[in-house]
């Protein structure tokens, strides 16, 4: 009976795994890259880094504008013809796309720290 060696031992690395997986759906180890991030992907960094400030200070703005919500909505009474409390719906939607922007940019400094190469998924690109 001849007995065979495998050829070679890839360590799990599940928290690598995961990394690549959320940020760019690299799931499979021969998916992952050490190469140099391409410009393309350098510029949507810079894109994610600029709307993280933007719903950072967009989110600043509406939780400090509390005094004014009632305001706002009487604005908006006065142009619609019905009155809602708008600002409930706006803070949520703000601090939704905060955390979920944070959270990709949390992701892409992981990816830095790493080294490993950043390609962030096409699912990503259109909600910022």
């Amino acid at each position: 009976m001849v007995r065979h060696q495998p050829l070679q031992y890839y360590e799990p690395q599940l928290c690598l795994s995961c990394l690549t997986g959320i940020y760019g759906c690299r799931w499979k180890r021969y998916q992952r890259s050490h190469d140099d991030t391409t410009p393309w992907e350098r510029l949507w960094f810079l894109l994610l880094t600029f709307t993280f400030g933007l719903t950072l200070i967009w989110l600043y703005f509406w939780w400090e504008a509390h005094n004014d919500y009632d305001e706002f909505n009487w604005y908006l009474y006065n142009r619609m013809g019905y009155w809602s409390d708008w600002s409930v719906p706006i803070l949520m939607t703000t601090a939704a796309a905060f955390t979920y922007i944070a959270g990709l940019l949390v992701l892409a400094l992981c990816h830095i720290a790493v080294g490993q190469q950043m390609n962030l998924h096409w699912l990503h690109k259109p909600v910022m």
